[in-house]
């Protein structure tokens, strides 16, 4: 191919590969338009409700459009809410598609992990055997990605150091077992290396148990994927995108201080992406 063709196919080459650049570029940008709260209210194993309530095993889906925002106040304190974004909750019982309203909330954010909301249900939701009215608290756990980084990067160093107090404790059998070698001043096999001495292989076994339990704590305190929201989404006041952790618990307000566990809830944020829900 000649020197000017062959620059022409370059350029051209450069030119969609850039324009395919752009346009992949922009499919990563994505608008974040809320949290699709998904309950199951029902018999829970804990649950303190009426022993005729739920108890043929029926489950009442409950899906709630919201967002979790901080808004001014008159004083200089901010107020957390909870904002339904349709105003409406809809599923299906025996005669079709009940549609029923839903009420904003408030919402708390303990030790940047630990998170407590409400919202109301002014119109009694009924699906057979299973009744659900008046203002429900849900609490769970929100993990955000520098802090799942950070979790997996002591997870590793914790496997590391187990790794490593392993190797050194499977090396004292190494050399205990290692072939013998030949002395030709003394005409004899001898052993290649010096036994060690039982204190330096009870700390290495000491060692590595302590490695091994630190690593089990570490790895139980760090969420598997399985148990997340398969995508994140910003939160306020936490810096970078959020996770939300699966089976949170939902609570039926009875009083003051009585509550009755009826269900559990997950999240996922609701985007333009083409895997989104909405």
């Amino acid at each position: 191919m000649e020197p000017r063709r062959r620059l022409i196919v370059i350029l051209l080459q450069f030119a969609i590969s850039q324009f395919y650049f752009e346009r992949s570029a922009d499919a990563l940008a994505w608008t974040h338009e809320g949290w699709r709260i998904a309950m199951s209210i029902g018999r829970e194993p804990k649950s303190t409700m009426p022993k005729e309530w739920a108890s043929s095993g029926c489950r009442l889906p409950v899906i709630v459009q919201c967002d979790f925002r901080t808004q001014d106040t008159a004083t200089d304190s901010n107020k957390n809410v909870v904002v339904p974004l349709t105003g409406d909750v809809r599923f299906t019982g025996p005669d079709g598609e009940v549609v029923k309203p839903v009420e904003s909330g408030e919402w708390s954010l303990a030790q940047g992990r630990d998170l407590s909301f409400t919202l109301n249900f002014p119109e009694e939701l009924v699906r057979r055997d299973v009744s659900l009215v008046g203002k429900v608290r849900l609490e769970g756990l929100l993990y955000s990605t520098n802090e799942l980084k950070k979790m997996d990067k002591q997870f590793y160093a914790a496997r590391d150091d187990r790794w490593d107090a392993g190797e050194a404790l499977n090396d004292i059998d190494r050399r205990k077992n290692a072939p013998k070698k030949w002395n030709p001043d003394t005409n004899e096999w001898e052993v290649r290396y010096e036994d060690e001495n039982i204190l330096s292989q009870l700390g290495k076994k000491v060692n590595l148990v302590v490695a091994t339990r630190k690593e089990a704590k570490v790895n139980e305190e760090r969420p598997m994927p399985r148990d997340l929201s398969l995508d994140y989404g910003p939160f306020p006041g936490v810096e970078g995108d959020v996770y939300f952790r699966k089976q949170g618990k939902v609570f039926l307000k009875a009083g003051f201080l009585r509550e009755s566990e009826i269900g559990t809830w997950t999240a996922e944020p609701i985007n333009d992406k083409p895997l989104s829900y909405y």
